[in-house]
C-alpha cells in the first residue's frame, strides 16, 4: 500500500521505521511545507526513491497514494483528513484526530460518504500487551478504580519560559498537555469501560491558554478514574486498574512496557510480553488490513471510541478554560 507521511517530526521518524519492517506498506512519498526537510527525513530513513510534496493539494492529486498518515499540527488535522478521505485515500490521523467533536464528526462523515477508512492513531490499543492486559482484568475481581499517569517535563517548557512560544503550548495549534499526554491513559480507560456518567477537571493554565498540568475525575456508576498528567512536572508514570482482588500495574501507559497482577497479599505475577521496539507496526498493520478488507472503521481504534474520548477532551477543556479558534 502506497502511504504518504504528512509531517517530519519525531512521531513520523517513529511511525516510518516501525512501517518499513511491514512487507505490505511502502513509502511513496512524504508531505513537508519545506522541499529540503522532506528530502532530508527520507534521507535518514533511506526512502530517497519517495515522493517530497509540499502541499496536501499535490498529495490529494496524485493517484497513486492509497493512504496517508497524518502528523501535522493538532490544528490542520481535520482539514487535512477531510482532503484526503474526499480524494479517495484512506487516513490515519494521529491523535488527537481533531480540534473538537464536531472536527471530528466532519470527518468520520466524510469517510463513510467516500467509502475510505479513517483510524484514529492510537498505538496502545494494539500492541500485543493489551489483549494480555484485558485478558488480565478478571484477576483484580470487581474493578473500583483507575489511576492514569502521564506527566513528563517537556523539553520546550524551558524554551517557553525563557519567553519563547513553542507550538505546543500555543492554543492556535490545538495544544496543550491533556490533548498531548493526558489523553494516553484517557483512551485505555475508555477502551476498557467505556464513556464516564461524568467529568470534572482541573488544571494548571499556563499565559498563552493552554494546561500545562491537571486532573480528569471521571464517575462510572460503581467505580471512579482520575487522569493525572503534566509538560511542566516529571513523574513516575505508572497507572493502576484497581479492583476487590488486586491490582493491575502498568508501566508507561502509552507503550504497556511493563504489566503487573499484585494480589492483596503482595503476590506480584508478571503479565507482559516483551517490548517491541517497533511498537507501532501493530497499529499500521491493523490499518492496511482494515484498509484491503475495504472497511471505513476499525473494529480496534473504533469511530465510537474516538466519539467518547474527544467528548471528554472537550468537557475537560471547557472546564479548564483551554479554548482552541475551532471551538469559536
Amino acid at each position: 500500500m502506497n502511504f504518504v507521511i504528512v509531517g517530519t517530526n519525531f512521531i513520523s521518524d517513529t511511525l516510518l521505521a516501525a512501517a518499513q519492517t511491514l512487507s505490505e506498506f511502502t513509502c511513496y512519498g512524504v508531505c513537508s511545507r519545506a522541499k529540503s526537510t522532506g528530502d532530508a527525513f527520507l534521507a535518514k530513513h533511506n526512502e530517497q526513491q519517495a515522493k517530497v510534496y509540499t502541499d496536501i493539494a499535490q498529495v490529494c492529486a496524485d493517484d497513486n497514494v492509497d493512504a496517508v498518515y497524518i502528523a501535522a499540527p493538532n490544528n490542520l488535522h481535520k482539514s487535512y483528513a477531510i482532503a484526503c478521505l474526499k480524494a479517495n485515500k484512506h487516513v490515519l490521523g494521529e491523535k488527537p484526530s481533531a480540534a473538537n467533536s464536531d472536527e471530528l464528526a466532519q470527518i468520520i462523515a466524510t469517510a463513510k460518504q467516500h467509502q475510505r477508512l479513517y483510524m484514529e492513531a492510537m498505538m496502545t490499543t494494539h500492541l500485543p500487551n493489551f489483549e494480555v492486559l484485558k485478558q488480565a482484568l478478571e484477576k483484580i475481581g470487581t474493578p473500583r478504580k483507575y489511576i492514569g499517569q502521564y506527566s513528563q517535563y517537556s523539553s520546550r517548557y524551558d524554551k517557553y519560559k525563557n519567553g519563547e512560544r513553542p507550538n505546543t503550548f500555543l492554543p492556535e495549534f490545538a495544544n496543550g498537555a491533556l490533548v498531548d499526554l493526558g489523553i494516553y491513559p484517557l483512551y485505555l480507560l475508555i477502551a476498557l469501560w467505556g464513556a464516564p456518567n461524568s467529568v470534572q477537571a482541573s488544571g494548571v493554565l499556563l499565559d498563552t491558554g493552554v494546561d500545562g498540568a491537571g486532573d480528569v475525575l471521571l464517575n462510572y456508576s460503581d467505580k471512579q478514574a482520575v487522569i493525572s498528567y503534566s509538560k511542566i512536572s516529571q513523574g513516575d508514570n505508572f497507572t493502576e486498574i484497581q479492583g476487590e482482588k488486586g491490582r493491575i500495574r502498568i508501566e508507561a501507559v502509552s507503550l504497556l512496557k511493563r504489566v503487573q497482577f499484585i494480589a492483596n497479599d503482595g503476590t506480584v505475577e508478571e503479565l507482559s510480553q516483551p517490548f517491541d521496539e517497533h511498537f507501532m507496526r501493530h497499529e499500521m498493520a491493523h490499518f492496511i488490513s482494515t484498509a484491503n478488507n475495504n472497511s471505513c472503521e476499525s473494529t480496534v481504534n473504533t469511530h465510537q471510541l474516538a466519539i467518547d474520548v474527544m467528548a471528554v477532551l472537550d468537557k475537560a477543556r471547557q472546564q479548564l478554560g483551554v479554548v482552541y479558534p475551532a471551538d469559536k
